[in-house]
């Protein structure tokens, strides 16, 4: 009786040495996840300098044919696009793409002004597979009144679970806009420099996620609301209802109106054009 025992005791030592080790294993690999996701969220939090870059568009080389316009010259070309959300309700993309129209960027969900909730936009699976059955490239953007960096992460996180299935051809956009319903707006009592880092962090979290993120803003009010020279790292889309853009800056999208017309679309949309550097440049 006393040998099986002291066996019994001996086998237990490399089992319980065994659980030990895993358990320390474990708990090395859960410590070494949780640094790097510390490491991962310090570095989508802090806003990055960047040099204030100017473009080198030729305004002169714009062609407008009514609501389409075209660009070419020795160093780009252009694309004619499109951006949607339920606003346009149910839209016949087969004769949108029939019309010439060659990208859409699909709205995938908003913030709202006073409450915070996220909502997905009522129409951004239709949209989504409309445009890509009919052979249209496609972006999408997310509609932000995020008032933290968390908030703007939990925006970014909505999106990516939204656009996961499918390809998406051209950037994922942050668009935050000052509320037109007054005191209501959750975003107009944040600074610049916090609207910055809110921007910054959208924008990091979708780029670490593998897409390519850019911030959609009006020409005349990106100063206004952002420091852009810690947002010159990421793409730009502008809006700028004139006869060209007055955002001295690089981008490379150019929201030109808000008043098109396109068939397949019941209504005014607003119309794009994209500015696209030519193979060899």
């Amino acid at each position: 009786m006393a040998k099986r025992r002291r066996r019994r005791r001996k086998l237990r030592n490399p089992i319980l040495l065994v659980i030990t080790l895993a358990i320390l294993i474990f708990a090395a690999v859960v410590l070494s996840l949780s640094i790097r996701q510390r490491e991962i969220e310090e570095l989508e939090r802090t806003p990055v300098e960047s040099p204030l870059v100017s473009h080198s568009y030729d305004w002169s080389k714009l062609k407008w044919n009514g609501s389409f316009v075209t660009y070419d010259d020795g160093e780009y070309t252009s694309m004619q696009g499109i951006d949607v959300s339920q606003h346009q309700e149910a839209i016949d993309w087969k004769k949108v793409a029939d019309e010439g129209v060659e990208f859409a960027m699909i709205r995938v969900g908003y913030r709202g002004y006073q409450y915070g909730l996220i909502h997905e936009d009522e129409y951004f699976e239709a949209n989504m597979q409309g445009a890509k059955a009919n052979g249209l490239q496609v972006g999408v953007y997310f509609y932000s009144q995020a008032i933290t960096v968390e908030e703007a992460w939990e925006e970014a996180d909505f999106l990516i679970q939204k656009i996961k299935k499918y390809e998406i051809d051209l950037p994922v956009v942050f668009d935050m806009e000052e509320s037109d319903t007054g005191e209501n707006g959750r975003i107009l009592s944040l600074s610049r420099s916090q609207k910055t880092e809110i921007a910054a962090a959208f924008l990091h979290r979708i780029r670490n996620a593998g897409y390519q993120p850019m911030i959609y803003n009006s020409s005349l009010l990106f100063a206004e609301l952002f420091d852009i020279e810690y947002l010159q790292e990421f793409d730009t889309w502008v809006a700028d209802y004139s006869s060209a853009p007055r955002y001295p800056y690089t981008f490379s999208i150019w929201q030109y109106t808000s008043d098109g017309t396109v068939d397949g679309i019941d209504g005014r949309t607003d119309m794009n054009i994209m500015f696209i550097k030519k193979d060899g440049e």
